[in-house]
């Protein structure tokens, strides 16, 4: 490319150089450039310059050819001049007409500018009129606005004395005739005064009335309850809303305001103790002049009056006669052939350890031969017990036979050891007889304790020692109830055998088991629904079966139920449930008189009913209420409740009948108490979410936030101490740091568990209680552990029982996978009558919200590894910020707590007169005897106590071949000491 561009310009510069190409043209091309190809250097200086040049660029052809290449660049250059020439016309033409337009813009815009001129002050001219205008209008509408405003303020002012006036009218209306107030209202001020500002008024005038008289003013929502008239009402009343408040107020504002006679109200509760709160509070403003209160049972017993016994399972009374009548049905069901297989098959597959318990017992058999099986039984009493020998049994079935009450292998310490003599017979409180069967006779060692505990029981005044050998029971069973009979009634006990009847109606009873309870639940659920046999057997087969085993209960629980049903007609009793539906066909057919203790009634008369708890509400209960509302159409419904805390699904309760109130009562109206009085803010909140799209939420009143601890037992260790204490048991350690913490800040503690034992290992050997098992147990074992002035703050339940109650601080215990929700592996069984996973993990929750709401400021929930804790704590800890608590801030209880006895006793046995001599000033010290143990004893507190100061004591100069014996809360003997003429001598010490 470079080399062209060269020869190019070389090429211009020679044409340049040839200057007068319109002249000699022909010349240069024809003559003078191939005469300069041949010979350059006969040109002048600058052709001789440019052709050389050219020459050292060019090849050999193109410089022969040099006279054409000057040719074809002079044509091009011509060419392009002449270009050049158009171009330059072109331009000038252009540079014309451009001069032309901007002339002809020029004067255009000069126009344009003269009729913009023109424009823009015809269009002042017109916005000055225009201007004007406005003002003009402005004053005119000024003026109107004066007018208008005149005529509002005058309206205003009429409607504020008509308002004020109407006002006026419904206060003297809500003070003279309440219940015919919105009547008054609808026909006299709907126009003047709003719904909203009538309501308002109404509710304003409510709560006066009521704080006037009960001292406490109700909030708005509870106030909207007690004065809503004229429609059924459904209050859904949360957590420590003032529920039961709310009912009595309106109740005391019907009877004392409204003039509403007492005998026209009922007050219906579901249980006896809620019933009896109702009437309590009544009773304050009232005294004997109530309404109506009872619970449905009650009413429907004061409606039929049943000469019959009725059954029923009360576990706080510990009475099961429900139970055990089911229990018996289904033992005679044993003794059927053709039941007794599928009876066994079931249990065996479900049941198994209770039907291992029927047969070891024999109540599957007839009654003659369980009596004469139990005889034969060579070392089980006709009681049942289990014992070491032959010899003791028929001791123990002579008792039996002859109904002399016994305990057998009854506690006594004797010598730091725990005697149990065989048989106690009580003759008083104090005294009785010892029966021993000495079965050894022969070896020394034991001929040696026989003579040891003979001494023991001379000395023992008020009890007196019966020896029985193996020559006595080797007789004979007859004649040795002869000689034995003879024993006893020559030491005052009377000896009356009884029949064989006697004796098979109390050996035939057995503990209740579980495939019992479960039939009774079923049964239960049966009677709740009012059903009859067919009806049940219709469901049955209707029903499709989850399982054989769902299927085997079904095949049995028909006929039980019809058992049952015919058992209650043949022993003249009834249940609860039989007597509610007694009660409905009683009352339909027009028996409307229910008499009570405290009165007659008749329903008839009845305008106002209320119901509580009305979340319980089942089929059975609406029965009782639609017979009523068929002889009294009248009354007028107000139904309590709350729908997160429906927890007794399990009894019968149906939450349908609360959800769809509308449909059982119309007109009606729902409305709200939900403000919570009880709780701090932070549980409040807890519970809300938990509940969280299942209804309008709880407000908290208090604005403390309160506490909410979360503590896994899985973090926990327990100390050294605390594992030699509650050996193998943490549950136990943890809640006594807790307890203690709360009792030290002054507050009361209950314990809360889903069941009535608790999911852990508890080691109960530290204490001894007076109930055998259950939550009752464990809460005398935590007490145990506290001076005797705090233990009654604090207490355990179930989350169950504890519903309706509250306390300062609770612990929920066990807020595992396991307890909540406990899903029965029994669930399946009540399929048929509408049962399913579903309902019963949402009466779950309900459960755990009543269990965490119970609390007033503090929470405390116990749970353990993330793999186990309740799946219902899981979604709060998503939602709430819950953390655990370092166990570092509960401390293990401090031993100042535990206490020490001091035992003061004879050193010599021989020297009886010991402490006698020093008797008055063992009294004096606070010493008490202890006949039992023949010493005298005193508590101390283990941290505060010193064995100088029992030195020091006024007793012990004056001790003379005196014992001292220091125990702890377990019996461990700590330190003893003998004494001779006031010295003391230590006899042994713990290492």
């Amino acid at each position: 490319m470079k080399r062209e561009q060269t020869v190019e310009e070389l090429l211009d510069q020679l044409i340049s150089h040839w200057c007068d190409w319109e002249s000699y043209e022909a010349f240069y091309l024809e003559t003078l450039a191939p005469q300069l190809t041949k010979s350059p250097e006969s040109g002048d200086d600058i052709e001789r310059s440019i052709l050389e040049s050219l020459k050292g660029i060019l090849t050999n052809n193109e410089w022969l050819d040099l006279p054409d290449l000057i040719r074809e660049k002079l044509e091009g250059t011509l060419r392009d001049t002449e270009q050049k020439k158009i171009r330059q016309e072109a331009e000038r033409k252009a540079e014309e007409e451009k001069k032309k337009r901007k002339e002809q813009e020029r004067l255009l815009a000069e126009q344009r500018e003269k009729k913009e001129r023109i424009e823009k002050e015809r269009k002042r001219l017109e916005n000055a009129k225009a201007l004007e205008e406005k003002k003009k209008r402005k004053e005119k509408e000024r003026l109107l606005a004066e007018q208008r405003e005149k005529k509002e303020r005058i309206e205003i002012e009429r409607k504020r004395l008509e308002n004020a006036n109407a006002l006026a009218s419904m206060q003297e209306h809500f003070q003279k005739d309440f219940l015919k107030a919105d009547l008054f209202y609808e026909e006299q001020y709907s126009e003047v005064v709003s719904r909203d500002e009538y309501e308002v008024e109404k509710i304003r005038f409510v709560q006066a009335w009521v704080s006037k008289q009960v001292k406490k003013e109700p909030d708005s929502q509870q106030s909207a309850a007690i004065a809503s008239y004229g429609k059924h009402t459904q209050v859904i009343a949360r957590a420590g809303s003032g529920k039961t408040t709310t009912l009595v107020n309106r109740a005391i504002f019907l009877q004392k305001h409204c003039n509403v006679s007492p005998g026209q109200i009922i007050l219906l509760a579901f249980n006896r103790k809620a019933a009896e709160e109702i009437k309590e509070r009544l009773e304050k403003h009232f005294g004997d002049r109530i309404p109506h209160v009872m619970t449905f049972h009650a009413l429907a017993y004061a409606t039929v009056h049943p000469e019959e016994a009725l059954l029923y399972d009360d576990a706080t009374n510990n009475s099961h006669a429900k139970s055990r009548s089911l229990q018996s049905v289904i033992d005679d069901f044993l003794r059927d052939s053709r039941f007794k297989e599928k009876i066994r098959s079931l249990m065996l597959e479900h049941f198994r350890a209770d039907w291992e318990k029927i047969v070891r017992g024999g109540y599957d058999l007839e009654k003659k031969e369980l009596v004469e099986y139990r005889r034969s039984l060579p070392n089980v009493s006709l009681r049942g017990e289990y014992l070491k020998s032959y010899g003791e049994k028929l001791i123990a079935d002579f008792l039996f036979e002859h109904d002399i009450p016994y305990k057998y292998e009854r506690n006594y310490w004797w010598k730091g050891v725990n005697y149990r003599p065989d048989f106690t017979i009580f003759l008083s409180e104090e005294s009785g007889l010892i029966i021993e069967y000495f079965g050894l006779r022969g070896d020394l060692d034991y001929d040696e304790l026989t003579e040891r505990k003979r001494e023991y029981w001379k000395q023992t005044r008020s009890w007196e020692l019966l020896e029985v050998i193996p020559s006595d029971v080797s007789v004979g069973r007859d004649h040795f109830f002869t000689i034995f009979k003879l024993m006893l009634e020559e030491n005052g006990v009377s000896c009356s055998p009884l029949t064989e009847e006697q004796i098979w109606n109390k050996i035939k009873e057995r503990a209740i088991d579980r495939f019992t309870t479960t039939a009774v639940g079923f049964i239960q659920r049966c009677r709740k629904l009012s059903l009859t046999r067919s009806q049940l057997t219709d469901l049955i087969d209707s029903h499709h079966d989850l399982s054989a085993l769902e299927e085997q209960f079904l095949e049995i629980a028909a006929p039980l139920y019809s058992g049952y049903l015919a058992r209650l007609k043949a022993t003249g009793e009834e249940d609860f449930d039989g007597l509610m539906q007694r009660a409905a066909i009683s009352i339909r057919e027009g028996q409307s008189i229910f008499e009570r203790k405290s009165g007659q009634g008749d329903l008839r008369d009845i305008r106002y009913m209320f119901i509580d708890e009305y979340q319980d509400f089942s089929d059975l209960f609406l029965r009782l209420i639609e017979a009523i509302r068929s002889q009294n159409s009248q009354i007028e419904f107000f139904c309590v409740g709350d729908d997160w805390q429906a927890i007794n699904g399990f009894a019968g309760s149906d939450l349908q009948f609360y959800e769809n109130f509308q449909h059982y009562f119309s007109p009606s109206r729902e409305l709200y108490v939900s403000k919570n009085y009880r709780s701090s803010k932070s549980i409040v909140a807890l519970g809300n979410a938990l509940m969280e799209g299942l209804g309008k939420p709880a407000d908290p009143h208090k604005e403390e936030n309160g506490t909410i601890l979360l503590g896994s037992l899985w973090d926990f260790i327990p100390s050294d101490r605390e594992k030699e204490r509650h050996n193998g048991d943490e549950i136990t350690p943890a809640v006594l740091r807790l307890v203690s913490k709360l009792l030290a800040t002054d507050k009361d503690v209950v314990l809360l568990s889903r069941k009535n034992t608790l999911p852990w290992y508890v080691n109960y050997t530290s204490t001894q209680s007076r109930q055998t098992n259950g939550l009752d147990r464990y809460c005398d074992l935590v007490r145990s552990y506290f001076p005797e002035e705090l233990r009654d703050r604090i207490s355990t339940s179930t989350a169950h029982k504890y519903k309706g109650l509250q306390n300062e601080a609770v612990i929920v215990v066990d807020a595992v996978h396991r307890s909540y929700p406990l899903i029965h592996p029994d669930w399946i069984f009540t399929r048929v009558l509408g049962d399913d996973i579903g309902k019963i993990i949402s009466e779950e929750r309900r459960l755990f919200y009543v269990a965490i709401t119970r609390a007033v400021d503090t929470l405390i929930i116990l749970t353990d590894s993330q793999q186990t804790r309740s799946p219902f704590l899981e979604e709060i800890m998503t939602k709430q910020s819950l953390r655990y608590f370092d166990w570092k801030q509960f401390p293990p209880i401090k031993d100042e707590n535990s206490r020490l006895t001091v035992r003061v006793g004879n050193l010599n046995r021989d020297n009886q007169g010991a402490t006698y001599a020093i008797k008055d000033q063992l009294k004096a010290s606070g010493y008490r005897w202890d006949s039992k143990n023949g010493v005298w004893q005193k508590s101390f507190l283990e941290e505060a106590f010193s064995p100088e100061f029992l030195k020091e004591s006024v007793w012990s100069p004056l001790a003379n071949e005196i014992c001292v014996r220091i125990v702890d809360d377990r019996e461990s003997v700590v330190d003893e000491y003998s004494i001779h003429s006031g010295q003391w001598s230590p006899l042994r010490k713990e290492a």
